[in-house]
């Protein structure tokens, strides 16, 4: 494990070194991508989650949570990258994905193979949530119906945040039915989204400094401004994940 961590850290300092070039921006590899596919087999369950940004000069920064072997409470490690530069592309695309998981790899029990998700959802939707080797649905005493992890994997509840923000039925019915490997889900609209950026699912589990200081406002800035001056970006408004993010086999 202390040999993942150690090139865990290499890795970014090379994102670091090779992307600090002058005023016109060069071709940034998506850092994302390159920890989901040199995190080996026996690292998984691979979770990576957006934990915080910044914006320095034309520099976009992010820093990601990374959880090697999710499942095993002997195992689990967690990892917070170094500011690491991404492009303005990819900046823009996960604006709105703060505390959310931007990217997960299993091993599929039946095939043997790896699986790999990259559609930005709450920590824990895309495998744990409503997969009965975890756990189960209950119903509370006013009649809403909940997800409880066995206790064997009640760790889970507590990294996930859970136990503040619980995740009822009809709304992981709501992700299943039409956001899951298709696109981001935030739980909500506008000021009354559950996750992502701004809310307050996000404020308890990224960065407590993001909201507290001034890169909170950078980065809404820098944001602000790459949506209206890029046609690509879009006038719809959305997010720029499709169901081609998806992969059943390949970290790529």
């Amino acid at each position: 494990m202390k040999n993942y961590s150690i090139y865990l850290f290499a890795l970014m300092m090379t994102f670091m070194l090779t992307s600090c070039g002058g005023g016109s921006e060069k071709y940034i590899k998506y850092p994302v991508d390159d920890i989901v596919r040199q995190t080996p087999k026996d690292k998984l369950p691979l979770s990576v989650i957006l934990y915080d940004m910044d914006v320095k000069g034309s520099r976009r920064l992010n820093k990601y949570k990374v959880i090697t072997n999710l499942d095993d409470p002997a195992k689990k490690k967690e990892t917070i990258t170094p500011w690491t530069q991404v492009s303005k592309q990819d900046f823009a695309k996960n604006y709105n994905n703060m505390g959310m998981e931007l990217a997960s790899k299993r091993i599929d029990s039946t095939t043997g193979k790896e699986v790999v998700s990259k559609i930005p959802a709450p920590p824990g939707y895309s495998n744990y949530v409503g997969n009965k080797q975890y756990g189960q649905w209950k119903t509370n005493s006013s009649g809403e119906s909940f997800w409880s992890f066995y206790g064997k994997y009640m760790f889970l509840s507590t990294m996930f945040n859970m136990a503040t923000y619980p995740v009822r039925r009809n709304s992981y019915s709501r992700y299943q039915r039409s956001y899951a490997g298709r696109r981001p889900y935030y739980g909500g609209t506008g000021s009354r989204r559950r996750y992502g950026t701004g809310s307050s699912y996000s404020r308890g589990v990224s960065s407590r400094s993001y909201y507290s200081s001034g890169r909170s406002t950078r980065t809404r800035s820098s944001y602000s401004k790459y949506r209206s001056s890029s046609r690509s970006s879009r006038s719809s408004g959305r997010s720029g994940y499709s169901s081609r993010s998806r992969s059943g086999s390949s970290g790529k």
